[in-house]
């Protein structure tokens, strides 16, 4: 028996829907956090840089330097800034994104 790709699609997409809620509702964008403030789903608070990212502040990997804003620099980062509000939701979202169905547009597909 043959099966249908269709399928494994329909079930991938099925497995991945809601992986990026996670337990974003936690957190506020009118709240004050300090740097390396974890929340779970969201990662580590870089107070400067005003965003979440997946390693705390100045984490350091031996291969790549020190982590901070989502770049690796040879020296750790410092900043006088200890604590922050994150940049807002609509800011920091992929919205612009477009995000369409399975189906492949004119534009990405280079056809006129």
């Amino acid at each position: 028996m043959k099966r249908s790709p269709v399928v494994v699609l329909v079930l991938s997409g099925a497995l991945f829907a809601g992986c990026e809620a996670g337990d974003d509702s936690s957190w506020e964008d009118t709240q004050t956090y300090t740097n390396n403030t974890h929340v779970a789903g969201r990662g580590y608070y870089h107070a400067p840089y005003r965003a979440w990212y997946p390693f705390p502040y100045n984490y350091h990997d031996p291969s790549r330097g020190y982590f901070h804003g989502g770049n690796y620099s040879n020296q750790p980062h410092v900043s006088q800034v200890t604590s922050s509000r994150p940049a807002t939701r609509s800011s920091t979202s992929t919205s612009s994104a477009r995000r369409g169905g399975f189906s492949i547009s004119r534009s990405s597909s280079g056809l006129s």
